[in-house]
């Protein structure tokens, strides 16, 4: 069945591409291992390189899963549930959004979903990289505005993360709660990410096995990410962060009007 998907896969897309989508989830887990996610971003952003977009966000689903368990359990189980209570609206309100978005991506144009990413990645990072940002937002008002936004983005791209993001960066997070957070709504995320895309098709046999052998190089840049991430000074972190997805939504942009 892995030969079999493996043969299938390199015979539709080529050698190359499979490797650059094995380099892209490397490098995605590498930075979500230093800054907390990304893992989706910046994944996508390079395999869509030289996949179609709905192979590339097939491929996430199961990194998505694991690396997220990973990372919400690495403070224990039991301080994961309190971060769950916490954030439950934006999380209940985010697993909705997201499925119903999961149904939109059979039906975009790859030119849309750059456009769509591009805007939304790049909009987010570059008023917060100019030092704007929400000032103690109403809860849950916002809540539900970065839920309903942040599953909007999720399921047709695997990133649902920016608006969810931005929310969480107003409420100045210790890092590594802030970094915990993340993997809980992202894990949770993950759940009908994976259900959605299984029902419209873009998850299914083939793409499935691609997907859980793409965990090997995803777990082994987020171990090595891991590394960096106990190093970093706060404001680097911050700072890395927006750079991160400033540079993928410019580049998903330069992909929408430009090609290549």
């Amino acid at each position: 069945m892995i030969g079999a998907a493996i043969s299938d896969s390199v015979a539709a897309y080529g050698a190359t591409a499979m490797s650059i989508a094995v380099f892209a989830y490397l490098l995605g887990g590498f930075v979500k291992g230093a800054i907390g996610f990304a893992l989706p971003t910046v994944s996508v952003a390079i395999a869509t390189l030289a996949l179609p977009p709905e192979v590339a966000v097939a491929y996430m689903a199961l990194p998505g899963l694991v690396m997220n368990i990973w990372q919400s359990a690495r403070d224990g189980m039991g301080v994961a549930v309190e971060t769950l209570k916490e954030f439950r609206v934006v999380i209940g309100v985010m697993l909705v959004s997201l499925f119903a978005s999961t149904q939109l991506l059979p039906h975009l144009e790859p030119r849309v979903f750059y456009i769509i990413m591009g805007l939304g990645l790049s909009s987010f990072a570059i008023v917060q990289l100019f030092g704007w940002r929400p000032a103690n937002p109403p809860r849950p008002a916002a809540d539900i505005v970065a839920g309903t936004t942040g599953g909007f983005f999720g399921g047709i791209s695997g990133a649902w993360g920016p608006p969810i993001l931005m929310m969480l960066m107003s409420l100045n997070l210790p890092k590594r709660v802030f970094v915990r957070t993340c993997g809980v709504t992202f894990l949770l995320g993950a759940i009908p990410f994976i259900g959605g895309h299984a029902s419209t098709g873009v998850l299914n046999k083939t793409t499935a096995t691609i997907s859980a052998l793409m965990l090997i190089p995803a777990a082994i840049g987020m171990r090595l990410g891991q590394t960096i991430q106990d190093r970093l000074p706060a404001e680097t972190f911050r700072k890395i962060i927006l750079t991160v997805l400033v540079l993928a939504g410019l580049n998903f942009l330069r992909r929408a009007f430009f090609g290549g």
